[in-house]
C-alpha cells in the first residue's frame, strides 16, 4: 500500500475510488501474524529477570501468548467497532469524507459529528444544513440523523433511516435554522413536492 495514499486516506483527502481501495487493503489479514506473535513473546522472555521470575512451563507460555493475542484482537476490534469522527468543511465547495463504508458530502462551511458502530451496522450523525450520504459498504446501515442548528432542540428530535447498500440519500433542512428535516434517496427526489424538490436539488448542486 502506497504510504502517500494512506496519508491522504487518514487526512480525509481521498477520492471515493481511492478510499474504497485503501479500505479493501486494510481489511486484508495481517501477513505473518503467527511469526510476529512468537517474536513478541521471545522479546518478553529476553527482558524478563531470570532470578525474579520463575520460568514458565511450555503450556503456560502458550496460554499467555494466546491470551495476549486475544486481548490484542479484541482491543483492535473494539476500536474499529466504535469510532467517533468530527469533520469540518472549510472549503467553498462540497467536500467528500469517507468513514467505514459511508461516504459523506458536506456543503461549504458544513460540519458533522459521526458516531460509528460497525458491529451493529449503525451510526449517529449530527449536522447542520444538508448532507449527502452514499452507503458504499456491503451492508444496509441504520442511521440516526440529528440536526444541531435549532436552539433548545430536544435530543429526541431526530430521524432514523436505513440506508440500503450502494444507495445515496440527501438530508436537508426545510427552513434555515429549524429542526424540520427532509430525507430522501437521490433517485426519488422528483417524487417530492415542488418546494422540496427545489431544496433537494440545491443540496445536490443541480
Amino acid at each position: 500500500m502506497d504510504e502517500d495514499l494512506l496519508d491522504k486516506f487518514f487526512a480525509g483527502e481521498c477520492t471515493p475510488e481511492e478510499a474504497i481501495r485503501v479500505r479493501s487493503s486494510l481489511d486484508q489479514p495481517l501477513a505473518n501474524e503467527d511469526l510476529i506473535l512468537r517474536r513478541s513473546w521471545r522479546n518478553i522472555q529476553k527482558h524478563a529477570k531470570a532470578d525474579s521470575i520463575r520460568p514458565l512451563s511450555p503450556w503456560a507460555m502458550y496460554v499467555a501468548a494466546a491470551l495476549a493475542g486475544l486481548m490484542t484482537v479484541f482491543g483492535v476490534a473494539w476500536k474499529l467497532a466504535q469510532e467517533n469522527l468530527v469533520i469540518q468543511n472549510t472549503s467553498h465547495h462540497y467536500e467528500a469524507y469517507y468513514a467505514k463504508g459511508l461516504l459523506f458530502k458536506l456543503p461549504p462551511n458544513g460540519s458533522a459529528r459521526i458516531n460509528m458502530n460497525i458491529a451493529s451496522h449503525s451510526a449517529d450523525l449530527l449536522f447542520c444544513g444538508d448532507v449527502r450520504i452514499h452507503n458504499t459498504s456491503e451492508n444496509d446501515v441504520s442511521m440516526k440523523l440529528n440536526l444541531t442548528c435549532a436552539k433548545n432542540r430536544r435530543p429526541e428530535q431526530s430521524a432514523v433511516v436505513t440506508i440500503r447498500r450502494d444507495k445515496k440519500i440527501v438530508a436537508f433542512q426545510y427552513r434555515l435554522k429549524s429542526d424540520e428535516l427532509v430525507v430522501v434517496e437521490e433517485d426519488r427526489v422528483f417524487d417530492l413536492p415542488l418546494p422540496l424538490q427545489k431544496k433537494a436539488l440545491e443540496a445536490l448542486e443541480i
